[in-house]
């Protein structure tokens, strides 16, 4: 494919949707995708493709209730250079098919990266992706994730960590700036942070840039 002449890079990413995911990990990592994409803001799949994963048809439930339809089968792990998980609530358990585990054992054994958004790398701790790895969660359940992976190295000082091909970020508002880092380093930075401008983003932060701290009352 090209653009504007030139022939260019492609970004092939899946996404894997917890039950009850959260809706701003997902819409602002995929719309850092869908802006970065294109010429003009016209949301066509030319320098990156996504699609969601999992039984095609079906629809997955975020949190907030809105629910978000899967068009690709759970196959062809080389077909992604990324696959990202987007967890959500944890009390209750998450809802992930056993399915979905082996699909992300089969991406790594494939080479494929495999990047966490908000609780998304507690599931791919729980298939055993995330041994010798650093996660980073978010200081709001950093505490859940020790208590159910006390052997795993886990950081909630900073915004997303990108350790190999394990990238995880806190969720919120980290996931447009992991996003922009990938975009970067797959179709390069003015990509980058033309999808950060148009999201009213000034610039890309940097890995390392600290999570607010302030604990909210119940």
């Amino acid at each position: 494919m090209t653009v504007s002449g030139k022939a260019e890079s492609r970004l092939r990413v899946g996404f894997l949707l917890a039950s009850r995911f959260t809706l701003v990990a997902f819409a602002g990592f995929v719309d850092a995708l869908r802006l970065a994409a294109d010429e003009g803001d016209r949301s066509q799949q030319w320098l990156c493709t996504w699609r969601i994963l999992g039984e095609p048809g079906a629809s997955v439930a975020s949190s907030c209730g809105v629910a978000v339809r899967v068009s690709d089968p759970l196959e062809r792990p080389e077909c992604f250079d990324y696959i990202v998980v987007v967890g959500g609530l944890l009390h209750g358990g998450q809802a992930v098919p056993a399915k979905y585990y082996q699909f992300l054992r089969d991406c790594a054994a494939k080479g494929v990266c495999l990047v966490g958004l908000c609780t998304g790398s507690f599931i791919i701790a729980r298939a055993g992706l995330m041994d010798n790895y650093l996660a980073c969660v978010s200081w709001f359940h950093r505490e859940d994730f020790v208590d159910e992976f006390p052997d795993c190295r886990v950081t909630s000082s900073q915004m997303f960590v990108s350790d190999r091909d394990r990238l995880t970020c806190a969720g919120g508002t980290s996931v447009v700036h992991l996003g922009a880092f990938i975009i970067e380093r797959a179709i390069g930075r003015a990509r980058a942070v033309k999808a950060l401008r148009i999201m009213l983003e000034d610039q890309p932060l940097p890995s390392r840039t600290l999570q607010p701290r302030r604990r909210v009352s119940p």
